[in-house]
C-alpha cells in the first residue's frame, strides 16, 4: 500500500512538473530573442536590433497559451493560501499541547507575504493580458509590435510571480522540515504543495 502511495505521490509530482514546464516554455516564445549583431563600422550609425518576425498565429496562439497559464497560476496561488491556512489549523493543535511554534509561526507568516507579493505580480500580468494591447478581443493580433510587448510584460511578471511564489515555499518547507526535527512527536503536517 505504502508504495502505490509513494508511486501516486511521485505521478502526480512529475505531471505537475511537466505542467509547469510546458507552460514555461509556452510563454518563452514571447521572450525576445538575443541574436548577436556584428560591431557597427566607423561609417555606419549603431542600427538598433530589429527583432525577428514572428508569424501573427504565433503571437495569437502564446497569448492564448499565456492566458491558460494566468488561470492555472492562480488556482496554484490560491492554493497557497490554503495550505498556509491548514498549516495555522496544526499549529494552533502544537500550541494547545504546549509546544513552541514561534519559528513556524514565523515561516507561516513569511510564506504568506511571499504569496501577497506573487499575487501582486501576477495582477500586472493580468492586467496586461486584460488590455490586450496588440490583441482584438477575440485574441487575433491587431499591432504585432504592441502584441509582442504585451506578451513580453506579460511573461515577466507571471515569471516573477511564480518565482516568489517558489521561493517562499522552499523556506516554508525548510522551516516544516525543521519543526518535524525538532519534535518528533509532532502530528503529521500536510504535504506542501508548491504554487
Amino acid at each position: 500500500m505504502r508504495t502505490f502511495t509513494a508511486a501516486r505521490q511521485l505521478s502526480i509530482a512529475l505531471l505537475a512538473a511537466l505542467i509547469a514546464i510546458a507552460a514555461s516554455l509556452g510563454s518563452a516564445v514571447a521572450a525576445p530573442s538575443s541574436e548577436r549583431q556584428p560591431p557597427p563600422s566607423a561609417t555606419q550609425p549603431p542600427a538598433r536590433p530589429t527583432p525577428p518576425a514572428v508569424p501573427a498565429n504565433q503571437l495569437a496562439r502564446t497569448y492564448r497559451e499565456e492566458q491558460q497559464r494566468l488561470k492555472l497560476q492562480d488556482v496554484r496561488l490560491k492554493g497557497a493560501v490554503e495550505f498556509a491556512t491548514r498549516i495555522e489549523k496544526v499549529i494552533a493543535q502544537l500550541k494547545s499541547k504546549g509546544k513552541d511554534t514561534t519559528a513556524l509561526e514565523a515561516a507561516v507568516a513569511s510564506y504568506r507575504t511571499g504569496i501577497t507579493n506573487a499575487r501582486a505580480q501576477w495582477q500586472i500580468a493580468a492586467d496586461a493580458l486584460a488590455a490586450h494591447a496588440g490583441f482584438d478581443a477575440n485574441g487575433k493580433v491587431t499591432d504585432a509590435d504592441q502584441a509582442r510587448a504585451t506578451l513580453k510584460s506579460t511573461h515577466s511578471a507571471m515569471e516573477q510571480a511564480r518565482k516568489t511564489a517558489h521561493d517562499t515555499f522552499v523556506a516554508l518547507r525548510k522551516a516544516l522540515a525543521e519543526a518535524r526535527k525538532a519534535n518528533r512527536a509532532m502530528p503529521k503536517l500536510p504535504e506542501p504543495q508548491e504554487p
